[in-house]
């Protein structure tokens, strides 16, 4: 199963945010290329109003002018992707309407660097044909990472609005520290040794003014803090 991606919002709670599966992204591709191919299309029949047959008039000209070509489609391809996902704030036509988007691996927006590092980086996924190589590396990763994505930093998440309303009592109640300390200790639980999960979870419980049994375990202090912040 993979893992979803935790990042804190300016008011300074916990959430985390679902990863994109396979399925969303390959259908949001498969519309980003329909409408490439569309546009492809269009193209060649605009041309043909002037060249007889565009494909045999291409193949006739020089090994360096065949070369600038491919050169220029291939870095037309990497603007659509780069420049879409920069001022779409991380969605290509295709990942809009699948409502999905790119965002940095610490969920911040993804920027023009890296956009730019993951999309020059399709040429190397997709080798040899249809995309085995960034296939394998998405079935692999736990957040379903292209070499692209692993290489710029960055991860597809499903486009999902947060409500903070559900947040705003517990703001307004809870001291700034206070919250901060509590969603650090959920996010990082995991990382501590089980006498200090014990420890700071009986801490931050009495800060809190979280009533617990005087058996409760680790996993049942978090759990309450956790229900106590509404954090999901």
């Amino acid at each position: 199963m993979n893992e979803g991606l935790q990042v804190a919002t300016p008011e300074r709670v916990a959430v985390d945010l679902p990863i994109a599966g396979l399925g969303s992204r390959a259908m949001a591709y498969v519309i980003d290329v329909g409408l490439l191919g569309a546009a492809g299309l269009v193209l060649y029949f605009g041309l043909s109003f002037a060249v007889t047959d565009p494909v045999n008039a291409a193949l006739a000209l020089s090994s360096l002018a065949r070369t600038l070509i491919a050169v220029g489609v291939f870095v037309g391809l990497w603007v659509y992707w780069t420049l879409l996902e920069v001022i779409w704030n991380g969605q290509s036509v295709g990942k809009r309407l699948l409502r999905i988007r790119v965002v940095k691996s610490d969920g911040s927006p993804v920027t023009v660097f890296s956009s730019a590092v993951r999309n020059l980086l399709r040429v190397v996924d997709f080798l040899p044909a249809c995309y085995p190589v960034g296939l394998i590396t998405m079935l692999v990763d736990k957040r379903h990472r292209r070499l692209g994505d692993l290489l710029a930093g960055t991860v597809l998440v499903r486009d999902e609005q947060i409500d903070l309303a559900r947040y705003e009592q517990v703001t307004s109640t809870i001291a700034v520290n206070q919250l901060e300390l509590a969603t650090s200790y959920l996010s990082r639980f995991e990382q501590f040794e089980p006498a200090a999960q014990l420890r700071i979870g009986l801490k931050l419980a009495a800060k809190l003014g979280i009533s617990t049994a005087p058996s409760a375990t680790a996993v049942e202090l978090r759990d309450a803090i956790r229900a106590h912040l509404q954090v999901p």
